[in-house]
Order: C-alpha cells, then sequence, then structure tokens
C-alpha cells in the first residue's frame, strides 16, 4: 500500500463540493426521509428505500466516487485526471497502485453505506422498532463487501483501455442496476396485447438478465443468513472472494499492459 496514493484517492473522493452533495441527497437526506415518514404514517418500507439502504444504494455512492478516481486517463488537464505517467516514474508497482485505490474507495463507500444504515436503525429503534445487534452487525459488514466488490469491478474497468471491455462492463453494470429498481411485476395469465406483450417479455428478460450477472459478476453475500443457518455454507463467501480476487488481479495485469510515455511534449 502507498499512503501517498490513499491520501489523494481520498482527498479527491472528499473534497469535491458536487460529489458531497450527491452523496448526502442519495444515500443519506432521501433514504433517511423515507424512513421518517413511513414510520410517522406507520407505512412499510417501499421499494425504493429498500434499493437505497443495500447494494444499489452502495452503487450509486460508488458510482460518484469512482469517477476520475481509478486513473482511467493520463490526460494533464481537468479536475480528476491523473498522471499515471508521473505517478509510476516513482518507486511505486502497479499493483500497489490498484490495492492502494481499491482500499481507500472500498472504505470510504463502505463507511458512507453502514453510517447510513446504523442512523436509519436507529431511527426505527426510536420508533418502536425491533432489531437485534446482530443484524446490525451484519448489516455494516454487508456494506463494506458490497463497497469492496463493486469498487473491484470499477477500478479495472476504468483502468481496462479496451474500449469493447469497457462498453460491455458498463452495459452489464446498468443492466443488473435496472434489474434491482424495477418494480415486482405479476404477469402470469396477463394479456393486454401485442405492444403489451413486448413490454412484459422485456421486463422478465431484464430481471432475468440481472440475476444472472447478479449471480455471476456481482455475487452477493447475506451475512446475517449465513452466520444463522443451521447449516454454515460458505459457497456465497467463495463466490464472493473469487469475484474481488479476479477483478483486482485482471486490474493490475491491464496496469502493467499499459505503456506510458514519460518525455516532455
Amino acid at each position: 500500500m502507498n499512503k501517498t496514493i490513499m491520501r489523494f484517492t481520498a482527498m479527491s473522493a472528499c473534497l469535491d463540493p458536487l460529489k458531497l452533495l450527491y452523496v448526502a441527497m442519495l444515500g443519506f437526506v432521501m433514504p433517511i426521509g423515507m424512513k421518517v415518514a413511513s414510520m410517522f404514517h406507520g407505512a412499510s418500507d417501499s421499494q425504493t428505500f429498500e434499493m437505497l439502504t443495500g447494494k444499489v444504494g452502495v452503487a450509486f455512492v460508488l458510482m460518484v466516487l469512482c469517477l476520475g478516481l481509478a486513473g482511467n486517463t493520463a490526460t494533464q488537464g481537468g479536475r480528476g485526471g491523473e498522471y499515471l505517467p508521473l505517478i509510476f516514474t516513482r518507486p511505486i508497482s502497479r499493483s500497489e497502485y490498484v490495492i492502494s485505490k481499491w482500499l481507500v474507495i472500498t472504505a470510504i463507500g463502505g463507511t458512507l453505506a453502514a453510517l447510513q444504515n446504523i442512523i436509519i436503525a436507529a431511527l426505527g429503534f426510536c420508533f418502536g422498532e425491533a432489531i437485534s445487534m446482530q443484524a446490525i452487525l451484519s448489516m455494516v459488514v454487508e456494506r463494506y463487501m458490497d463497497a469492496g466488490l463493486i469498487s473491484a469491478a470499477m477500478i479495472l474497468t476504468m483502468l481496462n483501455r479496451n474500449p469493447m471491455f469497457q462498453i460491455i462492463a458498463i452495459l452489464s453494470f446498468y443492466i443488473w442496476l435496472a434489474g434491482q429498481t424495477i418494480p415486482p411485476v405479476s404477469v402470469a395469465g396477463v394479456s393486454t396485447g401485442a405492444m403489451g406483450d413486448i413490454s412484459i417479455e422485456a421486463t422478465k428478460f431484464m430481471l432475468n438478465a440481472s440475476q444472472y450477472i447478479a449471480d455471476l459478476i456481482l455475487p452477493t453475500v447475506n451475512v446475517y443468513d449465513m452466520i444463522s443457518a443451521t447449516h454454515l455454507s460458505f459457497s456465497p463467501l467463495i463466490a464472493y472472494i473469487s469475484a474481488v480476487s479476479l477483478y483486482l488481479l485482471f486490474a493490475i495485469k491491464v496496469t502493467n499492459k499499459r505503456e506510458f510515455f514519460y518525455g516532455m511534449q
């Protein structure tokens, strides 16, 4: 790990007022407001609330935090543009660069998401909701794990200079995101004409594709269920560790393959 890279990454993420405003609104103001409103009116939590307080919420936060933080550009202008050729003239390895970036982005994203979950749990407790310490700790661990997985995938995407890879990766991410945000739809026995049938089939395809991507590319570990189960299964944890490890290894590999010009223009 390189302290300078870690410090620079943290500053790039936390000193941009637009990023902080986005994170504050989407990560705290909206979900906390929804929780307070549902408590006052005695309503159940909406799907949007569940989305913003889970893995999708972490993805939204990291989408902003990761912009310009992984060194996907070697340009010499613009906010967030990093000088990879200059960085790698210093005694720092590619693996050190990738791991340092990943640790900081994971820590920031995980801490913000975990803090949000803790605040919401505290609000629920104040309104009489019963929630155990084990459940709270499980949520905190899950948010850090979500941040680690998503940040590793984003770093790999931004460091890879192959346009086709980036297009496929970004498209897969948005298909997963769309599938997570589509409201549950019941299509059993429903026929609304040609256009309606096409819409239903498209929705089913999106949901299925999103689930395949979630299982293969963004595996989820339900910590609470795993530690509460009678028979402990390590399969989700193995899938998660394998995915994170592969993303980081590929990120290091593609960084090693990149060539940089160290001369003066």
